[in-house]
């Protein structure tokens, strides 16, 4: 498995060692093919992008959207042309190119040009356009098996930039192909993705640049320039290399850290979040608030939050003390796509507060008559309503919740649905949401109502109340769904809950889930609801570092004996890595209807002492065995093995090491950033792995990898906790 990772990352970073457009050959794919797409802007139609006239266009219905070729037969594509129509140059901003088959991302990039990538056998290409400056339209949409038509009317500027490191210098030269540009300007970032990196060098005279006083990492490069008329071209992202200064969290060691006044502001619970003497903006408190958190790697790399690194995000935070309710200030907060990063009064939630975002509905007449009649007080409150009418305190969540609140037609009371460019953070807050959580995006019948994009959920707590699966208002906790993507739900803990923690349905995709705490949930995930929901094959999942507990005392119980959805997969593909596993006796998770999951170097641990006396054998037989028609699944590096009662392992590890059907290599998909971290933080399945997830997994965790901030491997095992119950 080292040695894999190692050959991609040096793949991805040689990938982009000299980045050029080659020349073209031979006849544009599109014309004849048929083209499908997102959505279509007025008088705009989705065969105006392959009918080989400039004059006409395809424009999707907003600033986002997907324009695709597709052929009856597959053919061999090994690059792309997209043309703006006249007058209309320079509105497309970040894209991305995918093979719609497996969803392989191709290329990324932004402005239009030529694309060039590996040849692949593909039988429909996405050209899927993530930002834009207005409305955004794509003229044409060409295809060529080999880099496309030699020296096609108007073809694009090259840039071929190529770089190397000398000492903390980063010396970029460049050269343009097409003409004479009016300007040219240098970017950088810590990924190969366009989004996010920063203008280091504008209006740059001849072909190099020297950018000094870099810190040790892996720095990538842009060179953008403009011709006459405004329109932009670009080169392929470089990578390089710095090998002296200070370290960015490489090795397992340290991060580079934040800035004093960010984590004084983050440490100090005195000091409320508008009351930094040195960050006194929302931008430069949501900064901090992002740059301490991180990063997501995987699927969800690009996931950015309510952090705008351009400037606009707002800070919103939530308080007790006022005449709005939180819940009702969360739901203003997440109901706008409008950057915002939303936080806890630290004064107000110094002691434990619930917060349910049910209550939210408590104004409906029709949910307080299915309470019996109740007051909004009593609707709020739980534990009012059951004293009010003499129920005990043991039955009162199950009496107010499971019994009277089991109602899908309580629309009030579903879940609240964030809209994109959002982070939902609970770190510096002791409160927990109650019951249910939050949907992003929306959806109805199997379709796709609202697609959100770009949210964040972390360092939060979701306690459920020991509802029975399949609980008529469906209470999820955290639920992407409708297509949404660009998701990441980490350091959050999930307790006690009966259906989801973290439902990816519908079609949604990009999603990491990192560090979370999972106790006593019994079933944790479906990514898919539906055998007949075609849209799930486009969904993609990254799930690492999180840990999942069924305490000793429920260990036999037979609401446990159900599938546990670590996932449910149906169509799409996920990737399990690094996780830790306490007490799940069977049927750890299910693969269907042509689902493709790698569960790569994850520690299942169980009682040795056990209420079902099961052994060894018993959980290597049934632990990893759901595998349904032709779906598939790699297992490797994998064990399970003998504990007590403390999590601590002994005994003889054993092997589930296993292969059905055919799992495509989701390390290939991924950005080298992500690559880099896996290189330097990915952990055998051994006990190292457990107490590392033991220290950060769940809210209020120590500081992981992901972010800059972390102390570094030796410290966070040094720190561990003794057990995992």
């Amino acid at each position: 498995m080292k040695a894999t990772r190692q050959w991609l990352l040096a793949a991805a970073l040689g990938v982009c060692a000299v980045g050029s457009v080659q020349a073209q050959t031979g006849p544009n794919l599109s014309l004849g093919a048929s083209a499908d797409g997102s959505s279509k802007g007025s008088g705009t139609s989705y065969g105006n992008a392959i009918d080989g006239d400039a004059g006409t266009w395809w424009s999707p219905s907003g600033t986002t959207g997907r324009i695709s070729v597709k052929w009856s037969a597959a053919r061999t594509v090994g690059a792309a042309v997209i043309r703006e129509p006249s007058g209309q140059q320079g509105r497309i901003g970040n894209w991305r190119l995918v093979n719609n088959g497996n969803g392989q991302v191709l290329a990324t990039g932004s402005g239009a040009g030529t694309i060039a990538f590996a040849p692949v056998s593909l039988s429909k290409l996405n050209f899927e356009i993530l930002s834009a400056n207005g409305t955004p339209a794509v003229a044409e949409f060409e295809t060529y098996a080999d880099g496309g038509a030699a020296n096609p009317p108007g073809t694009p500027w090259t840039v071929n930039l190529s770089a190397s490191a000398s000492g903390a210098t980063a010396q970029l030269t460049w050269s343009v192909g097409g003409g004479t540009p009016t300007r040219q300007q240098v970017y950088r970032d810590g990924d190969a993705n366009p989004a996010g990196r920063t203008l280091v060098a504008d209006h740059v005279v001849g072909g190099s640049y020297a950018d000094a006083g870099l810190a040790a990492g892996t720095y990538f490069y842009w060179v953008r320039v403009l011709d006459g008329s405004g329109t932009a071209y670009e080169s392929a992202p470089v990578a390089v290399t710095v090998a002296s200064g200070g370290g960015d969290g490489g090795g397992g060691g340290p991060g580079s850290g934040i800035a004093a006044a960010c984590r004084q502001l983050l440490e100090t619970p005195s000091m409320n979040w508008r009351q930094s003497p040195v960050l006194t903006t929302d931008q430069a408190i949501v900064q901090c608030l992002s740059e301490s958190l991180g990063k997501p790697v995987g699927f969800g790399h690009r996931t950015t939050g309510g952090y705008a690194p351009a400037g606009g995000s707002t800070l919103v935070v939530v308080t007790k003390s006022g005449a709005v309710p939180p819940e009702q200030q969360i739901l203003d907060a997440i109901g706008t796509d409008t950057p915002a990063w939303i936080v806890f009064d630290k004064v107000d939630f110094a002691t434990p507060t619930e917060i349910g975002m049910y209550r939210n509905g408590c104004e409906d007449p029709k949910v307080r008559t299915a309470l019996g009649n109740a007051s909004v007080a009593e609707c709020r409150d739980h534990r009012l309503w059951c004293s009010n009418r003499g129920v005990s305190t043991a039955a009162c969540e199950d009496t107010f919740f499971n019994a009277r609140l089991n109602d899908a037609s309580l629309d009030a009371l579903k879940l609240p649905m964030v809209r994109s460019n959002t982070t939902i953070d609970g770190r510096g807050a002791n409160a927990r949401f109650i019951f249910s959580g939050f949907k992003i995006g929306a959806d109805s019948s199997g379709s796709p109502t609202h697609s959100t994009r770009n949210v964040i959920v972390t360092n939060n707590r979701f306690v459920g109340v020991g509802h029975t699966e399949d609980h008529n208002l469906d209470p999820d906790m955290v639920r992407s769904t409708g297509a949404s993507h660009d998701i990441w739900i980490h350091q959050n803990t999930f307790e006690n809950t009966g259906d989801s923690a973290y439902d990816v349905k519908v079609g949604a995709y990009d999603i990491t889930v990192s560090f979370n705490r999972l106790h006593n949930v019994k079933r944790a995930a479906l990514h898919g609801s539906s055998d007949s929901h075609t849209i799930d094959a486009q969904i993609t999942s990254t799930v690492h570092n999180n840990l999942y507990v069924t305490t000793d005392d429920v260990f036999g119980d037979s609401a446990y004996n159900g599938l546990r959805r670590v996932p449910l997969l149906r169509r799409g593909q996920s990737h399990m890595f690094n996780n830790v596993f306490y007490g799940y006796r069977k049927d750890v998770l299910s693969v269907r209807v042509g689902g493709r999951l790698a569960f790569e170097d994850n520690l299942l641990l169980n009682n040795g002492v056990n209420s079902k006396g099961d052994d060894l054998d018993d959980w290597i037989a049934v632990l990893l065995r759901d595998v349904r028609d032709t779906s598939g699944l790699r297992v490797a590096g994998s064990v399970v093995r003998y504990s007590d009662a403390n999590c601590q392992a002994h005994g003889v590890p054993g092997d589930l090491t296993r292969s059905v059907g055919s799992v495509p290599d989701m390390l290939a998909l991924y950005d080298a950033r992500s690559l880099e971290l896996f290189e330097d933080n990915w952990l055998p399945a051994d006990m190292d792995l457990a107490r590392y997830v033991f220290a950060t997994a769940g809210k209020g965790g120590l500081t992981p990898y992901v972010s800059p901030a972390t102390p570094g491997f030796a410290a966070i095992v040094a720190a561990a906790p003794a057990g995992c119950q």
